[in-house]
């Protein structure tokens, strides 16, 4: 066997080692509990029984029906004043890259005050594991709104991944009182 053919042998036997190692979990397969937010798929809208952080308010997460391309979610219900966010699921390497889209929420009932993300100790390990990205917003006044977040694997067809298939939009109905 040459040196090049035993070298690219043991590259794929660790990295198949490797993967196997990746794939086991000691707690049965359950992502690794943190401070942070989980990764549990509760209605939008409902919020999560999870703990929150700090700054996120109250969390609605996606529940991921990747079924229908251009889909409608909600009401968001919240209170003037109350600060909530959306949660998905993000994973460059799965094809979900989500934004904001236009037409944006009314900047005169929302305030949009800011993006986060965050990992799972289990997703910080796994190679293209992915994170939930959070889109934080504040009530401002009594009204209705949408917040229409856009999939850019789905929607840019300059994107070197875009697929026709994949869910393209999110939009979630919001109603302040």
């Amino acid at each position: 066997m040459s040196a090049i053919t035993r070298r690219t042998s043991a590259l794929i036997l660790t990295g198949l080692a490797l993967c196997a190692a990746g794939c086991q979990s000691d707690d049965g397969g359950s992502p690794a509990r943190s401070a942070g937010p989980s990764s549990s798929s509760a209605s939008p809208s409902s919020p999560t029984s999870d703990p929150t952080p700090a700054g996120l308010g109250t969390v609605h997460k996606d529940p991921n029906d990747t079924s229908v391309r251009d889909r409608t979610e909600g009401p968001i219900t919240v209170k003037t004043g109350e600060r909530f966010s959306i949660a998905l699921r993000q994973n460059v390497s799965a094809r979900a890259d989500w934004s904001l889209a236009e037409p944006r929420p009314s900047a005169a009932v929302l305030r949009k005050v800011g993006e986060s993300s965050y990992q799972t100790a289990r997703e910080k390990e796994l190679v293209g594991g992915g994170h939930t990205k959070y889109f934080t917003f504040e009530a401002l006044k009594a009204g209705d709104t949408r917040i229409v977040c856009a999939n850019s694997f789905a929607t840019d067809t300059s994107a070197g991944g875009y697929s026709p298939g994949l869910p393209r939009t999110i939009t979630y109905r919001v109603t302040v009182r």
